[in-house]
């Protein structure tokens, strides 16, 4: 069912809307073209390492071994091979891996201006290019896309919605929590949040049963545990300090090393590792309860016919997306990307009043942030990983990424709050 058009909004004239759709293209394309173009770079290249190591332990797997990519849920290795098998193997795989990434990241643009507006759809295609081609070349893509189409079908579609994010924390687990603000207005009464929660608990339940019947528990359980044995990564806003005292003062405390876990981190027994990894923990604890929070407020103030359920959920969900990223003592750069389905989903669906300058707001910095996590991978990693101490400028940009995800985090909290308050005649007055 597509979405009404906003009574502020004029019916684009066929000729008009050739132009907005030939206009979207070019740019996709013309990004797209220079991404790929950066990978002849040798300072580029690497990326494509990732799927090397996907294919390595493919291949193993094929062969018979068991025991390999524990870290990731049962499902995501099911596409992995999927893939793999599908590009024909080891030598042949990574053109069939790439233009799989290229054809989703193409598919939810498309989604996005198949419901009215293209200003979203042009949020998707700048946000996802200023990441460079990581995009491509990792999984993380594919809960981004389910929990983008999720947020486009939450009312239309609650159940397909539902289901999308059982999906995504079938294979990537994170989107699990999302389903907390998703079961607003009610799940205890007919209507879409229950029926949100039924598509969510039905496919969730489906891939964990397959799961468990084709690998075991022990193996099913594997990437909840893989994470929590693993330490202090680099990128991540816990590890912010360090890096920063590693960098800008002559202190050579903090060495990094390459983990178990193929991540650097801060080695182990270092000042302030310890510290810093209750820090994390602390915050994804505050997570949980800021999830909860926002559910809250959602069913106690926001009824099925209000106008501000679906703004006041998806600011819920970019809220508990942002807070999941900035309390991680991971922060990979291809975890960026899962930050873009609700801003765009945002921008399709708020027309105009306060709240639209806010949601512009959040696009710009997000792109912004994008830029900033692609200049600190590729294009600066050595001058982070630079022994015994960083490189100031490539360090300074990594800083400044994660300060810039802390404040995006807060002022989200706060739209999500203001939208979701009691008094809805304030709000209109705010926001409308």
């Amino acid at each position: 069912m597509s979405q009404p058009p906003h009574p502020d909004q004029r019916v684009p004239s066929p000729t008009a809307e050739f132009e907005t759709i030939a206009a979207l293209v070019f740019t996709f394309l013309v990004t797209r073209i220079v991404v790929a173009a950066s990978m002849r770079l040798e300072a580029v290249s690497f990326v494509a390492n990732d799927v090397g190591y996907y294919a390595h332990y493919l291949e193993r797997m094929l062969g018979g071994e068991t025991g390999l990519m524990v870290e990731y849920p049962v499902p995501a290795v099911w596409i992995l091979m999927g893939l793999y098998r599908l590009g024909g193997g080891w030598e042949t795989w990574t053109a069939v891996f790439v233009l799989f990434f290229l054809l989703l990241d193409a598919a939810v643009a498309a989604s996005l201006y198949r419901r009215g507006r293209a200003a979203g759809t042009l949020f998707w295609i700048l946000f996802t290019a200023a990441q460079g081609p990581i995009i491509w070349y990792r999984f993380d893509l594919i809960p981004a896309a389910l929990v983008a189409w999720a947020c486009l079908f939450l009312l239309s579609r609650p159940g397909v919605a539902g289901g999308l994010i059982g999906l995504g924390a079938a294979v990537k687990l994170w989107p699990a929590l999302l389903i907390a603000p998703m079961l607003a207005p009610d799940p205890l009464r007919a209507g879409p949040g229950r029926r949100r929660l039924g598509g969510f608990v039905v496919v969730g339940l489906s891939l964990a049963a397959a799961s468990l019947v084709t690998s075991g528990w022990e193996r099913s359980a594997s990437p909840v545990t893989w994470q929590s044995d693993r330490g202090l990564q680099i990128e991540s806003v816990p590890a912010t300090p360090l890096m920063f005292l590693r960098t800008f003062t002559d202190d050579e405390s903090w060495p990094l090393a390459l983990s178990p876990y193929n991540a650097v981190e801060v080695v182990a027994g270092s000042p302030g590792v310890s510290a810093m990894l209750l820090v994390s923990t602390a915050l994804t604890a505050g997570t949980v309860l800021l999830a909860l929070w926002l559910t809250w407020r959602l069913l106690r103030n926001v009824d099925r016919d209000d106008p501000r359920l679906v703004t006041g959920i998806l600011l819920a969900v970019l809220c508990v997306v942002l807070a999941l990223i900035v309390s991680n003592k991971t922060l990979s750069p291809q975890y960026m990307v899962w930050l873009g389905g609700p801003v765009a989903v945002l921008l399709v669906h708020v027309r105009s009043g306060a709240l639209l300058r806010h949601v512009h707001v959040l696009a710009a910095a997000l792109v912004s942030l994008g830029a900033l996590t692609q200049v600190t991978y590729p294009w600066g990693t050595y001058g982070i990983l630079a022994m015994p101490l960083g490189s100031g400028p490539e360090t300074a940009v990594l800083v400044l990424r994660n300060v810039g995800l802390v404040i995006l985090t807060g002022y989200a909290t706060v739209l999500a709050v203001r939208v979701s308050a009691r008094n809805a005649g304030r709000v209109a007055e705010d926001f409308g």
